[in-house]
């Protein structure tokens, strides 16, 4: 949105590209579109900055997008094209699934019985 200005203004003085301009209510969604991808960006770079990755941390941060994107699904104005909420919901199902298929790996149980069994060895 840093260059919303100079957009317009380019496409009012090039005749060819006016049928290209972008009405308030466009600009409102590539907004929230960048809004979205800011909270993607955020979790992809928690992610790849972690030294140790853990898949507890990645599903925490899983947790924490989801929330994010249920929160911003509530919060959606009337005036929000379809396309986008679609996208959006789509997005938080998507991730959902991923979210759902870690609960479903047993690392979980592996880890916690490694667990005990280094503590009864070395305890």
């Amino acid at each position: 949105l840093d260059f919303r200005q100079a957009i317009d203004d380019f496409i009012a003085k090039t005749c060819d590209l006016r049928q290209y301009e972008l009405s308030d209510a466009d600009w409102a969604g590539i907004e929230l579109v960048m809004q979205w991808l800011k909270s993607f960006h955020s979790a992809t770079t928690q992610m790849s900055t972690t030294k140790c990755p853990m898949l507890s941390s990645a599903h925490a941060i899983f947790h924490g997008l989801q929330e994010s994107l249920q929160e911003d699904l509530a919060e959606l104005p009337d005036s929000v094209p379809m396309k986008l909420q679609s996208a959006l919901t789509s997005a938080h199902r998507k991730l959902s699934d991923y979210y759902f298929k870690v609960d479903e790996l047993p690392f979980y149980v592996w880890a916690s019985s490694m667990l005990l069994f280094i503590a009864s060895q070395f305890g």
